[in-house]
């Protein structure tokens, strides 16, 4: 049979209440690893076995801790179990650990169990009846509401068999893990083992392991190897989840890792410094928790301190009552959205509340913001997709990589392919140059890129349109996102770009009458100078000089109406006619500066750049002090 198990079940009870001996009789492991424990009976810390079911199926257990003063331990054992033992003593019955373990089990949603009447041997039938009508009682509005109760003895045997069968039943009804996701595996151990390294153990909740390949630990920051995997004892070198595994670990030492971090696929998973959750105060909570509340927190196997923001603006959480709320931490954690947690207080030490996790990637908020409780309600409420759509809004018009968004979500690759392609399908999202942006924020930046335009073209009506790197720094996107969202205006129709520029459609260079006469003077003047024409700063005085005489002069460039040289400027028809009487006058042979000139009519001043011009553009070859025609 392989050690892979496909179920891990926690304890949960009242202290000195059988948790250790009902699962030494069940497995025949003793799960009280430290000499401390043994030579004193009392659970302190986290154990663990396994048991192979009827069925054949193997099952992984969690034994916890008990006592009041280790609840910290116990948190840390139950919030990834699949299902629990709620183990009470048929001679005590409740006691204030039940209470409060079942408290923190109903706060951690956990819904499939059993309960398990120990120490049979010392209780007589109207006990165990009363007892067990004590635990319904307590169960009864909690998650655990209508959970068999097995009666049994570690002492004798009884209902070891029941049991048995009970777990079987347990395991069948077993919601399947995500295997395909990200892997994922909080911590609850770290050791050195002589000859082999750095170990860690824990319950891997999601995806897979597999040996060779690379991990992350966050929020420690590291990176390490896989070298070798081991559940129940065997050695594997693939384990898919819900799985308890040792993890032996290379390039990473023991004192840098520990309960609290989380094993995961290397940029799976981020770490933060603030939550937004679904937060209710359990109903024998001690007084209101007030606003701002220091508190507790304890979220996968992590402990660090927090602080609350009531975000629809209340004083104060009564007991039973339910709010949305902002957890602001002392320290990272790495959560994802619909994590379950348990606050508790210092003073009294007891456990006060808990929620689940909407959002582990907030921006910190003010109390009383009707935008973000409506933000919250619909991540609460809403279905996959509308989750995505709320995670990319956040975003703005940053928007988000599809990779960026399986991340936040923690969603399998194709899973997240799906989702985006409904919601485009649907219009509710659009991909610009790979980052997805909501609906809304699409239209704002289709909104950006014409008002930009608008505001260019109004002040430079005589530029045929916005040079795109402006653009691209007006809008402040990057140049594929601006490319796509272009070439979606364009095929409306809405848009031109040529050469580099982009305008409105329908919006071209137009001189106003009284500068067109301004623009007539200037080409006349050029055509009459022919081959002594204006200096850039004449033409410009031509043009009335101030501030837009400059935008006159560019609007004829780019409209091929001059020709700037140097500093000169020539009309086009000049230099075609250059052409003709030089080719007439000087074909054949090759010729200086000074033949050029001659024929021309001019001077050195405006010759040279005539004839360097007619060497850039292929009609003359120069070779030292000499040219020819290039087609001769």
């Amino acid at each position: 049979m392989s050690s892979q198990s496909r179920f891990i079940i926690g304890t949960a009870g009242h202290v000195d209440h059988g948790k250790t001996a009902l699962v030494r009789r069940l497995t025949g492991i003793n799960t009280d690893r430290w000499r401390e424990e043994q030579e004193r009976g009392l659970t302190i810390d986290l154990g663990f076995a396994y048991f192979d079911l009827p069925s054949g199926e193997r099952v992984g257990f969690v034994d916890v801790p008990g006592h009041e003063r280790f609840i910290h331990n116990m948190l840390a054992g139950v919030t990834n179990i699949d299902a629990v033992l709620l183990v009470v003593a048929a001679d005590e019955g409740v006691r204030p650990q039940t209470a409060e373990h079942v408290a923190i089990l109903d706060l951690l949603g956990i819904s499939c169990g059993l309960v398990v009447l120990t120490k049979a041997d010392r209780a007589d039938e109207e006990l165990l009846e009363l007892v067990r009508e004590d635990v319904e009682q307590l169960l009864a509005p909690t998650s655990l509401a209508g959970s068999p109760v097995i009666v049994t003895s570690a002492a004798t045997g009884q209902g070891f068999d029941e049991l048995a069968t009970a777990l079987d039943a347990l395991a069948a009804k077993a919601e399947p893990h995500d295997i395909d996701g990200p892997a994922r595996m909080p911590l609850d151990r770290s050791f050195t083992l002589p000859g082999h390294g750095t170990v860690v153990t824990g319950s891997l909740v999601r995806g897979c392991l597999t040996e060779g390949q690379d991990v992350e630990i966050i929020p420690a920051g590291l990176r390490a190897r896989v070298r070798r995997l081991e559940v129940h004892g065997e050695s594997l070198r693939t384990v898919a989840a819900p799985a308890r595994v040792g993890v032996n670990l290379a390039d990473v030492a023991t004192g840098d890792l520990g309960r609290g971090d989380q094993l995961v696929e290397p940029g799976s998973m981020r770490v933060t410094w603030l939550l937004d959750c679904e937060l209710r105060l359990i109903p024998s909570a001690p007084a209101p928790l007030k606003q701002r509340a220091r508190v507790r927190l304890h979220i996968s196997t992590a402990e660090v301190n927090a602080s609350l923001l009531l975000l629809d603006g209340r004083r104060e959480l009564q007991p039973g009552d339910i709010c949305f709320t902002q957890l602001q931490l002392e320290q990272p954690v790495a959560a994802a959205p619909g994590d379950r947690f348990v606050i508790r207080g210092s003073s009294p030490l007891m456990t006060l509340g808990g929620g689940v996790v909407l959002d582990p990637r907030p921006r910190r908020h003010r109390a009383g913001r009707e935008e973000v409780l409506s933000a919250l309600r619909a991540l609460k409420e809403g279905s996959v997709v509308d989750r995505a759509l709320q995670t990319l809004a956040r975003r703005g018009t940053r928007g988000m990589t599809a990779d960026e968004l399986r991340r936040e979500m923690q969603l399998t690759a194709e899973a997240t392919t799906a989702l985006l392609a409904r919601a485009e399908e649907e219009n509710q999202a659009q991909s610009l140059g790979g980052v997805w942006v909501v609906a809304e924020h699409a239209a704002a930046l289709r909104d950006a890129v014409l008002s930009s335009l608008e505001d260019y073209q109004s002040s430079h009506p005589l530029q045929p349109g916005m040079p795109l790197r402006d653009l691209q720094v007006s809008t402040h996107l990057e140049a594929q996102p601006l490319q796509d969202l272009l070439a979606s205006l364009v095929s409306e129709g809405a848009l031109v770009v040529e050469s580099g520029r982009v305008r409105l459609a329908g919006r071209s260079a137009t001189p106003s009458p009284e500068q067109q006469q301004r623009i007539d003077a200037l080409l006349d003047e050029l055509r009459r100078a022919r081959f002594q024409p204006p200096t850039r700063d004449a033409a410009l005085e031509r043009l009335g000089g101030g501030q837009e005489a400059p935008d006159l002069l560019a609007y004829l460039v780019e409209g091929g109406a001059v020709v700037p040289l140097g500093d000169l400027v020539f009309a086009p028809e000049t230099l075609d006619e250059a052409k003709k009487l030089l080719r007439e006058a000087l074909g054949g042979r090759t010729f200086t500066v000074a033949d050029a000139r001659d024929v021309l009519g001019s001077t050195r001043k405006y010759v040279v750049p005539l004839l360097e011009y007619l060497d850039r553009s292929g009609f003359t070859l120069r070779r030292g002090d000499e040219r020819g025609f290039r087609d001769e």
